[in-house]
């Protein structure tokens, strides 16, 4: 199933670069110059991800009109993840939206390659099999090294953003892990769903007086043992 993004940017410039940059990618992605735009949308579709700009003023004269999305969406639609934007790119910022539940968060000017990997992070999370546990592990995760940047200080941006990458890095290769035991999880839930097949083929096949008949019974009773663990 395609995957569907909403951008919401009171700047064209960037609506217009980021249509263009996700025209050829493998999810559908719906764009919102204002809040209220994106709020109708919102109201009418279906999210994976979403994209907002921090900085963008609302009808009330909000200058922070993202941070009106992302309560609306932790309220209304929690299973859509929220990355925001912000061209004022200070730490405090970032923990300001990742304690309303925002998963991740780009500095402006924003950097194509690093919009992608947020995006295709947070899509490759939910294919996890518990993965409302790993989304909330990466966020409690990422909260936590922003807490203690925010309390030292004459750290360059530049190095805050470089460090962050690093984590997001690592904690995928850890999730990495995860997901290799997942797929051996489900390749062997696979096998055992394939053995109680074989084993009501067996039982139509077989006579019931047979001397093999209780050994279908011992089969479908340890692939039901194992399933279950699973």
């Amino acid at each position: 199933m395609e995957s569907r993004i909403l951008v919401v940017d009171d700047e064209k410039e960037i609506l217009e670069t980021l249509s263009d940059f996700m025209e050829g990618l493998a999810y559908r992605a719906d764009f919102a110059d204002t809040v209220d735009g994106a709020l109708a949308l919102m109201r009418d579709n279906e999210y994976d991800v979403f994209l907002f700009d921090k900085n963008m003023p609302d009808d009330d004269d909000n200058k922070e009109g993202g941070m009106t999305l992302l309560r609306y969406a932790k309220e209304n639609m929690p299973g859509t993840e929220v990355i925001m934007m912000t061209g004022y790119a200070t730490v405090e910022s970032a923990v300001s939206a990742m304690k309303l539940g925002a998963f991740d968060y780009i500095a402006k000017p924003i950097s194509l390659k690093d919009v992608k990997q947020k995006i295709d992070r947070i899509l490759d999370y939910k294919r996890f099999i518990n993965s409302e546990n790993t989304l909330r592990t990466y966020k409690i995760l990422h909260s936590q090294i922003l807490n203690l940047l925010v309390n030292l200080d004459g750290i360059p941006e530049e190095q805050i953003e470089k460090s962050l990458r690093t984590l997001g890095a690592r904690i995928d290769q850890l999730f990495g892990l995860q997901r290799d035991y997942e797929t051996i999880i489900e390749m062997q839930a696979d096998a055992l769903e394939r053995i109680e097949l074989y084993v009501e083929h067996l039982r139509e096949a077989i006579p019931t007086d047979s001397p093999y008949y209780p050994l279908i019974d011992k089969i479908d009773e340890e692939a039901g043992k194992r399933i279950t663990a699973l």
